[in-house]
């Protein structure tokens, strides 16, 4: 007779919690829950011990900012490279999808799959295997044709995203970062031209629309962006 497979649930929500260890319990002969933690600290003790096989969990966890799913997941395969880790979450889009791929996810699973679809994604994950959306090869491929932004043009894409002008977002860097406290205003434009050849954006006026967009997929809320030095126009938003 086969051994059930030794899991450990995640979620700080206890009613989904208790809900997914429910459905699981109805699986005995295959899965034995041996662990069950709400935050990412946790459930790093818990895996230490080496009885769980396979952990289940949440890719968000409150409050916001607080280590999450995604900080559970690399710190897991960093302190155990052999750990199998199942992510159950509400967010498909393709940018968390990718990062939970590239850190190490054996599986992403949508929350409210059905209860065969888990089964049958733990028990591939057991076996070696791995389950994520079918969209994940076209998510892989579509960021392969992408050009790559590097880190000091994803700086200036939020206060673009505000219609700050160059020399506002030079003087804004310079307060807020070491790392630019020489920077010059023909620095951010060419940051901007840099942006707008490598992704094609030829229109005028189609960087701000496209400084906005990645902001919202990366979830940068640049509205709430406190601003230091905030110019005396009352049309800044």
């Amino acid at each position: 007779m086969r051994t059930a497979i030794r899991l450990m649930v995640v979620d700080d929500h206890p009613l989904a919690r208790h809900g997914l260890i429910s459905m699981l319990h109805a699986h005995e002969e295959r899965f034995q829950v041996v662990a069950e933690a709400e935050g990412v600290q946790a459930a790093l003790q818990l895996a230490e011990a080496g009885t769980v096989e396979i952990v289940l969990t949440d890719l968000h966890f409150e409050p916001d900012g607080s280590p999450n799913g995604l900080d559970l997941l690399r710190r897991l395969k960093a302190q155990q490279p052999g750990a199998k880790v199942v992510m159950i979450t509400s967010e498909m889009s393709d940018q968390f999808l990718l990062e939970a791929f590239d850190a190490g996810a054996d599986a992403y699973l949508h929350k409210h799959a059905a209860s065969a679809e888990i089964v049958r994604a733990i028990e591939s994950v057991a076996s070696g295997f791995t389950h994520f959306p079918a969209h994940l090869r076209k998510a892989l491929e579509k960021r392969e044709r992408e050009p790559r932004l590097t880190p000091r043009e994803i700086d200036v894409l939020p206060y673009i995203a505000r219609g700050m002008t160059a020399k506002e977002i030079a003087r804004e860097l310079m307060f807020v970062d070491p790392l630019h406290k020489n920077i010059a205003s023909r620095t951010i434009e060419v940051h901007k031209a840099n942006i707008k050849q490598r992704l094609h954006l030829e229109e005028a006026n189609s960087l701000i629309p496209f400084a906005i967009e990645y902001c919202q997929a990366h979830r940068i809320d640049f509205k709430a962006m406190m601003i230091h030095t905030r110019p005396n126009r009352p049309d800044f938003p």
